[in-house]
Parts: C-alpha cells; structure tokens; sequence
C-alpha cells in the first residue's frame, strides 16, 4: 500500500489574516503552481500562514491553517507551526528570527533591503537574516542571480547553498497579438499600486507623455489589494487634463493576457525589492517593448536596447525613455521583437522541470510505502 509523504508550505499569507479572500500577488501566484506541481509528483500538501485568530479552509483539497499567535508574536506563531509540521517548505525568507528546520527549502523572491532610506543597522540585520536561513536549510531557492550575487560578496561559502531558479511564464497563454496597425500607442502599467513598485513614477512620467503626445494612452491594470491606493488613484485621474486618454481597471489572471496584447509598450517602474517579475516576463512574452528599471533580478531580464530600455529608478528617465520610444516606432518594433524570443527562455515547463528535480532530491519521491 503506498502513501503520499506530505509538505507543509510555511507562507507570511496566501489567504487574508481571517481566511476569507485571496491574497494576490507575484509570491501567491508561485505558491500556488507549487503546490500544483507538488500534488502532480504525489505529495501531500498544506500550507500554514498567519492569521488573526485559528482557522481552517480548504481550497480545491489543500488545507490551509491560520495561526492566530501570529498577531501576538511571529515567533512563537512559527514555532506552533513547526510543531503541527515534519517536512517543510518556507515560502520566503522569515524576516522575523527563526530556527529553521533541518532538510528544509527555503524561497527567496529578491533581495528586499535596497530601498532608498535603508539604515546603516538595517542592512547589516538583513544579512544575518539571510545567513541565518542559509544556515539553518538544506537549500535555499532565489528566483534572481541578483540575490546570490549578493550573498556571494559577503558570505561566499553559504552562497554555495543557493540554486537559482528564475520566474516563469506560460509562453502559451502570453503571445503578441498580430501586427498592430495605427498611429496609437498604448502604455501599460501591469503592477501593484505599492511604492516599491513605482506606480508615482508612472503616473508622474505618464501625465507629461500624454501633455507631449497625442497619439499616446495610459493604461493602468492594478490591484485592490489596498482599497486607500486605490482611492487616492482614482482621485488624482478626475484632476487629469487627459482623462479620456487614460483607462483604470482592475483585471483577473485569465484577463490579462488580452491586456498585453493590447498595449504596445510595457512599464516596470520598481523602486526596490524586485525578483524576476512576472510582469515583466508577462509583457515580454506578449512582445510589448518594455521599459523596467536597473533594480533587483529585472536585470536578469532585460538587456538595454536589445529587449527593451533599462532605466534608473526616476520619472525623469522613465518620461525619456518613453518620449524615445513614442518617436521611434522603429525601435520600439524591434524591442518588440527581441522581447518574444527573451521569455522562451524562462518557460513554465522549464521552471516545473527544475522545481522538480529539487523537491525529489531534498524530499523524496512522494509516494512511500
């Protein structure tokens, strides 16, 4: 008789703290095909997260546990996690001061700590951070070569415990539309509303691109997860002389697609925290000509006038970059081009395959006997 050994997936929030909504964003969305992938290898699959109080839902046959201590005290909600758990999975890095278990992989989506007002003390705690996670796991899996270039600098024998696998994308849901015919070209912003993700430098750079060019749109495709950010957006488009100019939606998974084949350049304006974006491999693979920032693993992704225009974090660059592109449809379609062909290279098959190998090595084979 054969039995499914069993992962227990540690993750800050897949669902809200009371267990009732979705929790959307780049770390879900991995999460989820994760444990797909998991269950598809005959693993048995949970996940423990922090909640506001206990509770307990299932989701398409994953159980999935709040844990109430966690509004309390991190640490010893994690502890009472350990406790209900054998073998684990960390979603991410704890932030928080943590023993990790033996034979464990641990996630990191990026380095976090580059932000500009970053203090001499936090950086430094960050590391111990990072090395105490190195220390403590099996194997630790960065999405970006940024994050172990990093560890490599200070700590280059625990950087030997990192193995990058990038993000992915499904090259067969993400494809450019036919050629398209006109003079408009529409701008896109696929991103949360978060600072660290720059929506101010897009709306900054934006408002003088539609005062500058005609024939230019805005398109804002962005979360709810943060109704005030939401509010505080709509307020500043009733001010904009362009509004007409200028489409504001929320959008699901399945919709975007249609999103990207509808816009002819793509803006990834982070701040800080970036791994391999999904965004950004989202609108590659749709054959817009994005134009990210320097920051994080987006420059594992972009390749300055080859697939797009690498900028630094600041509208004033941003406003140029598109200015260029506007005026240069040449360019632009040639960027395009390239981009296509960049995202076949981070496959979803591929990141499956390599996920694969990694949780048959560190957790055997999901069937025993």
């Amino acid at each position: 008789m054969f039995t499914e050994e069993k992962i227990s997936i540690l993750v800050p929030n897949l669902l809200t703290w009371d267990g009732k909504g979705l929790v959307t964003g780049g770390v879900e969305r991995y999460v989820w095909q994760l444990i797909d992938l998991a269950r598809e290898m005959g693993f048995a699959v949970d996940v423990h997260q922090n909640g506001e109080s206990d509770w307990q839902r299932e989701i398409n046959g994953i159980i999935i546990r709040g844990h109430g201590l966690a509004a309390i005290s991190p640490e010893a909600a994690l502890q009472e996690m350990h406790h209900c758990t054998e073998r684990v999975l960390y979603a991410s890095i704890l932030l928080n001061p943590a023993v990790y278990k033996s034979g464990s992989v641990v996630i990191s989506h990026g380095v976090w700590w580059d932000a500009e007002g970053s203090t001499v003390d936090y950086v430094p705690n960050m590391f111990h951070i990072c090395r105490n996670a190195l220390q403590g796991a099996e194997l630790v899996v960065s999405c970006d070569y940024n994050f172990l270039n990093v560890i490599r600098a200070v700590q280059p024998v625990l950087a030997q415990k990192i193995e990058v696998i990038p993000n992915f994308v499904d090259v067969e849901v993400f494809y450019p539309a036919p050629e398209r015919k006109g003079d408009t070209v529409s701008i896109l912003f696929p991103r949360r509303l978060d600072y660290c993700r720059g929506a101010d430098l897009f709306l900054r750079a934006g408002r003088e691109i539609l005062a500058a060019f005609p024939n230019a749109s805005l398109h804002l495709a962005v979360d709810r997860n943060h109704p005030q950010l939401n509010s505080q957006l709509e307020q500043w488009l009733q001010q904009q002389e362009h509004r007409e100019r200028i489409i504001y939606g929320t959008y699901s998974f399945e919709e975007m697609p249609e999103v990207y084949r509808a816009s002819d350049i793509a803006v990834i304006p982070t701040r800080f925290s970036e791994g391999t974006s999904f965004s950004c491999l989202e609108a590659l693979a749709s054959g817009c000509t994005v134009v990210a920032t320097d920051v994080g693993g987006l420059t594992n992704l972009i390749f300055d006038e080859y697939n797009g225009l690498l900028i630094p974090p600041t509208a004033e660059a941003l406003k140029k970059a598109l200015g260029r592109l506007i005026s240069e449809p040449r360019l632009r379609h040639r960027l395009a081009k390239h981009a296509r062909s960049t995202a076949l290279a981070f496959s979803h098959q591929k990141w499956r395959s390599r996920w694969a190998e990694i949780l048959h090595r560190v957790y055997g084979n999901g069937f025993c006997r």
